[in-house]
């Protein structure tokens, strides 16, 4: 079957209808007599979930639901069966789809029914992966009908040499009345099992008559996990176990390297970019940042992923040629331009999600989800993100890297390494200088320099690409307006330094009214908050890690000047919540007042205690967030009616005694 022409009546040829299998151990099924409505938040309940894979060579791979449907709400869900598969590898057997209705049990002809359409769910982000959709629309469904679905898909890519890895979940986001989960691995293949972090139920092992090992996973009334959505990606938050025809990272390696090494057909148009790189640059260095930013420059992303295409690159010749590659391509072709010119380099596997546990994990295909590239230069490794959709600025020791956690480097005996120790660097910083007048009526002015570098400065040139730079601070402006009311914000002006990978965007605010009333006094809001770029809301008890991002630092520099006599925080403070630091530093200058909040991530995420002690100090963190400097009124002068009262009487008794002198002289 071709990987680029694959019509429906070729796909119909992959879709078979036939019992279930011999190898299959089929599970009873009556319904109890009650069910449990608060086990069905989403409108239908899950009697049953069975998986049960047969691992030989071709491997199959069987699965039964049986769910009831509880209210309408979820009628369009179980109604409507739609069945996802690759025809360029899997063979899908439908063995029955049902509706118990009572004791009624009603087959539906699915051969008569049945549609398969193209859907290609990642269109939108410029995936082709090739899956087919197998469709069924349920006749006659009601609420309180039981639907029983049986089906069996076999094969995988030919490039994963016959090795295999299967998840084994063993616990939902809803809950299973039973759960039913069995592997049959053949005598002469070797199965390794790790389960996840919460642990798994202890399977039961036995050797069949045939030879075949059967690890049997059975429980009942499973109850959904507790499943927190702000958790790192690499927390699993369910009970299961990775199983796997793998024991080590290398051999995975093998396995994944297929169609990255042996090109060595570099077409003479890439050639020619290359020699002209090496002429232009006298610094490995400065080459290796060029050759990068050629194809971040010049490799528009697009991923054919058709049959074997998910995961094998395609030749230097096509992607050079059509000037398209997903990552797997551009990562191939940044190591072979870097290779050409001397350079030590390859393509690496990464997981965009749970990179950081892999090491904790067992060993396995599907264990990446992204393709990267990185060199060795002056004994220190780079990485590289051929995907950028935007060329990356910065000279290479200012190039940005992302840490995934850890990555499988695709060379001969590459293992699972740890990309890098990375350490916090001052990434965005905000310079604010404010001019308060002392006289009523006078204008206040606030100049802001906004410095993003790194990861942020490619971010901003990002954004940059499809909005104009003053429409890219309206919202601060607008913010502006909110704290000030009535105000002129000047046109921003902005610096990209392209080799400190530095980008500075100047914006001025002039207002006439700047202050907001706390009883007497007048407030005033500094522009820019300290802390909200770290600062989430409280939630309350976690179990799990809260995801907080890139390790990295702000900083929020505030200067006032004027001559008014201020009340501000003048005590330094400091927040430690192990996985990030917070703090507060003020100074009286000649000038005025001036004040630095800090935020450092030190990991990207914070320990469920962390989390919750950053949430007791939400409160507290919050005063000094967005800061509010107070000019306090003037003190009742409780003193001054008494003294207008005596001046008057020890004034006016001379007056009235000289008054008294010359009336008496006049009679």
């Amino acid at each position: 079957m071709g990987a680029e022409n694959v019509f429906e009546e070729e796909v119909r040829r992959r879709i078979h209808f036939a019992p279930e299998p011999a190898w299959v151990k089929i599970q009873d099924f009556k319904r109890p007599a009650t069910l449990d409505q608060s086990m069905a938040p989403y409108g239908f309940y899950t009697w049953l979930v069975d998986d049960q894979s047969r691992l030989d060579l071709h491997p199959h791979r069987y699965n039964r639901t049986i769910e009831e449907v509880v209210n309408l709400s979820a009628m369009s869900y179980l109604a409507n069966v739609t069945l996802p598969f690759n025809p360029y590898y899997d063979d899908l057997t439908i063995h029955h789809i049902r509706i118990l209705r009572g004791d009624e049990v009603i087959e539906v002809d699915v051969k008569s029914r049945y549609i398969v359409m193209r859907r290609e769910r990642s269109f939108e982000r410029l995936v082709l992966d090739g899956r087919w959709t197998m469709a069924i629309t349920l006749p006659d469904v009601r609420v309180g009908d039981i639907i029983d679905t049986a089906m069996t898909l076999a094969g995988d890519p030919a490039c994963f040499q016959g090795e295999f890895s299967v998840p084994v979940m063993l616990q939902n986001v809803i809950y299973w009345d039973k759960r039913h989960a069995r592997l049959l691995v053949p005598p002469q293949r070797q199965i390794y099992m790790r389960p996840f972090p919460l642990g798994w139920t202890e399977p039961k092992v036995s050797k069949l008559d045939d030879g075949y090992s059967e690890i049997l996973f059975e429980a009942e009334h499973i109850r959904e996990c507790d499943y927190e959505s702000d958790s790192p990606g690499w927390v699993m938050p369910v009970r299961g176990a990775y199983a796997s025809s793998i024991d080590n990272w290398p051999r995975v390696g093998d396995v994944m390297r297929t169609g990255f090494e042996g090109d060595n057909n570099y077409p003479e148009g890439l050639l020619a970019v290359i020699q002209q790189i090496e002429a232009d640059h006298d610094k490995v260095a400065d080459r290796i940042v060029a050759a990068v930013r050629w194809v971040q420059e010049s490799i528009r992303y697009f991923a054919f992923s058709f049959g074997e295409g998910g995961f094998v690159p395609r030749t230097l010749k096509e992607i050079y040629a059509d000037r398209i590659g997903d990552c797997k391509d551009v990562s191939k072709m940044i190591a072979a331009m870097l290779t050409k010119m001397g350079v030590e380099s390859w393509p690496a596997l990464v997981d965009t999600k749970r990179g950081f546990d892999l090491i904790n994990t067992q060993p396995r295909l599907g264990s990446f989800n992204h393709c990267i590239s990185m060199c060795v230069h002056e004994g220190r490794m780079y990485w590289f993100e051929g995907t950028s959709d935007v060329a990356q600025g910065g000279d290479l020791a200012h190039m940005a890297q992302n840490d995934l956690g850890y990555a499988l480097i695709l060379k001969p005996g590459g293992d699972l390494v740890r990309m890098m120790d990375k350490q916090p660097a001052l990434d965005y910083e905000v310079r604010e200088v404010i001019h308060l007048p002392e006289k009523k009526g006078e204008e206040t002015l606030i100049e802001i320099d906004y410095i993003y570098r790194g990861a942020r400065a490619d971010g901003v040139r990002r954004e940059l690409r499809h909005q104009s730079l003053t429409s890219y601070v309206e919202d601060r402006c607008a913010l502006f307006s909110y704290i000030y009311g009535m105000n002129m914000c000047a046109i921003p002006q902005m610096i990209d330094d392209r080799g400190l990978n530095e980008i500075t965007i100047t914006t001025l605010v002039t207002t006439d009214n700047p202050w907001h009333r706390g009883g007497g006094d007048k407030v005033f809001f500094s522009p820019e908050s300290g802390f909200d770029y770290v600062l989430e809301e409280p939630e309350g008890r976690r179990r799990f890690p809260f995801d907080i991002g890139d390790v990295r630092e702000g900083r929020i520099t505030t200067l006032i000047k004027t001559g008014l006599t201020l009340v501000w925080p003048e005590k330094a403070k400091v927040w430690d919540f192990g996985g990030l630091r917070l703090s507060f530093t003020p100074h009286q200058t000649a000038e005025g007042y001036e004040a630095v909040r800090d935020y450092t991530v030190v990991r990207p995420w914070l320990s469920a205690d962390e989390k919750m002690a950053l949430d007791r100090a939400y409160s507290e963190i919050g005063t000094y967030d967005r800061m509010s400097i107070c000019v306090p009124a003037q003190p009742a002068l409780s003193w001054l009616p008494g003294f207008i009262t005596r001046a008057a009487i020890w004034g006016g008794l001379p007056l009235a005694g000289v008054a008294i002198w010359l009336i008496a002289r006049l009679l």
